[in-house]
Order: structure tokens, then C-alpha cells, then sequence
């Protein structure tokens, strides 16, 4: 671990800086560092020449240092050479504190953009960013660590990732981190027990989400809507800055219900088709043409009333093949009748959820062929595709009478083009 400590222009004064409940007395606070945190090296950021003999000072004491020279930071230029000149002797992932005592006071703003810096780009471990006011009453200067107030950043930071690109990975580290913090303090009377379980219930429904598994999805999202108003509470006493987060936390409950293995009713086809929107909302083109697709079959089901059977690999592969066939059929290229062509034609929108099934089916293999073929299609025009999803999806489901419309069955004979003859 090595430490960068701001030089500042304050002459030396014996004092008695303290680190919790240990304290040293010295007129360098680089050495009363030294002591405590036992860093490897310090780095002296030095911006008055008069200042050099602090090096020469440490050095006697057995401190190991090593001297850079930074611009007062009164221009805008000097701000943006002190953050490279910091940065640049930053080693990639090595652990790193901070001595922000000393230095002009610009410089706690520029260690915060530094640090943010660091561990996002270079996946430094900060381990502190350290202070020595003046001091107290007693005559006592006591290190303060703003680190857990910079941790905010971290918060941003998760939230943006969660609201925006579907990716709970950051907040669970961070709601998991909190929680055992809070109970290892054992200063709390009641400290917060739901965000741990929440929180991979949110990883749970985002990977969920990424990997097309709706089911797994819906289920995460039922235990998300079910745990909220307890982890509500927990999250304005222990976790302000995720309030922002709340929000996008109702609209999963458009996407909460328990597993349907054995059956498959309208509203839990509805909840999945909530789950296609959230997925283009957050850029989810691919999934949501993907989950499109399959999406079609089982409104397919239910309106032939297999929905019980919804999981079944051989009948969703059956119900897909007589759409195909339909769409063959209609194309006049020949094509086998299934057990189930015959109740499709009875609807007398047939012709439109074909159209509709062809465009899904369409779009869903453009996307998976990765633009290997001859078609000349702009990126343009397939997020336009995507972006009807959900509506060509609920035309379907309407003319399948899925939902709130009552079911309606045209009996009337198959199209010729479909004659078992």
C-alpha cells in the first residue's frame, strides 16, 4: 500500500494526532501516517519549493517518500496537471491511501475526481481518504477518513447501472456491504436485516432479465414487490441516496408473480409482456426480440387451450411449426398441416397473426444472424421493428381474444389452401 500526501504550505508543529484510540506525538503529520497506516511509500505531492524539506525531513526519520511537483492549481490548466500527474503514478489495481491535510484548497475536490478515476479505470483499492483537523479541546488531532462519505459516488454509480443498464451487480455489493457494516458496528438498535436477501433478489431478477428466463424473472420481481416496503423503510434510515431507485422498483411489480409451471393464465402471459417492454426501455433489443417470438407460441397455447402445457418443448415446437406452416402455406410454398391447423383458421383473424408472426419471426432471425446476409437494413430500422413489439404483440393476443377481450372462434370451414386433400 502507498499513500499520497498533499504537501501544504503550514510550517511544522509538534501535535498529538490520533487514530482511533492510539495516538503519537510529532510534528509531521506524513510521519504520524507512517505510523499508523505503515505505508510502503509516501508520495509527496509538493507544490512550494519551500516546502522540499519536508522529503529531506521524512527521510531521516526512516520514512521512505518520493517527491512530485504539482501547479498551485489556480488555473484551470493546473487542475488538469494535477490530475495527471497524480494519476500517472498510480500502479493498475494496488491499494492506495490518501493525506489530504496539507495542500491548497482546491485540492480535496481534485482527490475526489482522482480517486473516482482510479477505481473505475485503474481498479484501485482506496482505502482511505484521510484528514488531521485541527485541534480539539484536549489538544488532540484526530484522523477523519471521508472515504464512507465519498462512497456516494459508489452509489451513483450502482444506481446508474441498475436503472439504466439492467445491472444489479454494484447495488448488491453495496446494500450487502452496508448491512454487515451496520451489524458489525453494533451501534444500531434496529439495524437493517432485508437489504442482503433484496438485493440478490435484484441481481437474481436482472441477470434474469439479460438471459431471457421470464419465469425466473417474474418470480424475482414477486419477492422484490413483496420485500419493498420493508427494505422502503430501511433504505431512507440507512441508504439515502438510493431513493432514486424506488421508482423503477414499482414498475417491476408489473412483472411480479409467482411460477406457472402447470398452467398459463392471461395475466401471467400479460406480466411477461410487461417484462418485453422493460427490455426495449432499457436496450434490450436482442432479449426482447427473442422473448417476442417465444412470446407469440405461448398466447398461441392458450388460445388453443393447451396452456397447461406451456413448458412443453414438443408441443411449443408443435404450435410453432403450424404458425410456420400457415405463413408457407400462404407464401405457396407447401407445407404439412398440424393437429392444430385446423382450430388456427377457425379465428377469423387468422391472416393478421400470421402477418404479425411472420414480422416477430422476421425480425427475431435478422437479429440472431448478426446482419449476415444480403439485406441492406439500417440499425435504424430495426429499433424501429423492436420498438412496435408491443404493440404487434397485444394485436395478437386481442385477436387471439388473450386478456381482458372475451375469446371468439369464427367456426367456419378452413381455407382451401389448407385442405387435407
Amino acid at each position: 500500500m502507498r499513500c499520497i500526501s498533499y504537501v501544504g504550505r503550514d510550517r511544522k508543529r509538534e501535535a498529538r494526532f490520533c487514530r482511533d484510540d492510539q495516538c503519537v506525538i510529532t510534528d509531521l503529520v506524513q510521519e504520524a501516517v507512517w505510523h499508523f497506516w505503515h505505508p510502503d511509500e509516501l508520495i509527496l505531492c509538493i507544490s512550494d519549493p519551500e516546502n522540499a524539506y519536508i522529503a529531506s525531513e521524512c527521510e531521516t526519520r526512516g520514512i521512505i517518500v518520493r517527491k512530485i511537483w504539482i501547479p498551485e492549481g489556480s488555473r484551470e490548466d493546473d487542475l488538469w496537471e494535477i490530475f495527471t500527474l497524480v494519476s500517472s503514478v498510480i500502479d493498475q489495481g494496488e491499494e492506495l491511501l490518501f493525506e489530504i491535510t496539507g495542500g491548497d484548497p482546491v485540492l480535496p475536490f481534485i482527490t475526489t475526481l482522482i480517486v473516482t478515476y482510479l477505481i473505475e479505470v485503474k481498479q484501485v483499492r482506496v482505502i482511505g481518504v484521510i484528514y488531521s483537523p485541527p485541534p480539539d479541546e484536549f489538544g488532540m488531532r484526530h484522523f477523519v477518513d471521508l472515504k464512507p462519505v465519498m462512497d456516494v459516488i459508489d452509489w451513483i454509480h450502482g444506481i446508474t447501472a441498475l436503472t439504466s443498464f439492467t445491472d444489479a451487480g454494484s447495488i448488491c455489493r453495496l446494500l450487502t456491504g452496508l448491512q454487515g457494516k451496520m451489524h458489525r458496528k453494533n451501534t444500531e438498535p434496529n439495524p437493517p436485516i432485508h437489504l442482503i436477501g433484496w438485493s440478490h433478489l435484484l441481481k437474481t431478477f436482472t441477470s434474469a432479465v439479460r438471459l431471457n428466463r421470464p419465469v425466473d424473472a417474474l418470480y424475482a420481481g414477486w419477492g422484490i414487490s413483496r420485500d419493498l416496503p420493508a427494505v422502503r423503510g430501511e433504505l431512507e434510515r440507512f441508504a439515502p441516496a438510493l431513493t432514486p431507485i424506488m421508482n423503477d422498483m414499482e414498475s417491476i411489480a408489473k412483472m411480479a408473480a409467482l411460477p406457472q409451471n402447470d398452467h398459463l393464465s392471461d395475466s401471467y402471459l400479460m406480466m411477461q409482456h410487461h417484462l418485453i417492454r422493460y427490455q426495449i426501455d432499457k436496450g434490450l433489443e436482442v432479449q426482447a426480440a427473442s422473448l417476442s417470438h417465444e412470446w407469440l407460441i405461448s398466447c398461441t397455447m392458450l388460445f388453443f387451450g393447451i396452456g397447461g402445457r406451456w413448458l412443453d418443448p414438443d408441443d411449443r415446437h408443435m404450435v410453432s411449426r403450424t404458425l410456420t406452416g400457415v405463413a408457407l402455406t400462404i407464401q405457396g410454398i407447401p407445407s404439412e398441416n398440424t393437429q392444430y391447423t385446423h382450430l388456427f383458421l377457425e379465428n377469423e383473424h387468422w391472416i393478421e397473426m400470421i402477418k404479425i408472426w411472420e414480422q416477430v419471426s422476421d425480425l427475431r432471425n435478422d437479429i440472431a444472424h448478426c446482419g449476415m446476409n444480403q439485406r441492406d437494413e439500417s440499425l435504424k430500422s430495426l429499433l424501429k421493428r423492436t420498438r412496435e413489439l408491443p404493440n404487434n404483440l397485444l394485436a395478437f393476443a386481442r385477436y387471439a381474444g388473450i386478456g381482458e377481450q372475451p375469446r371468439t372462434i369464427n367456426q367456419k370451414e378452413d381455407n382451401d389452401l389448407f385442405s387435407s386433400d
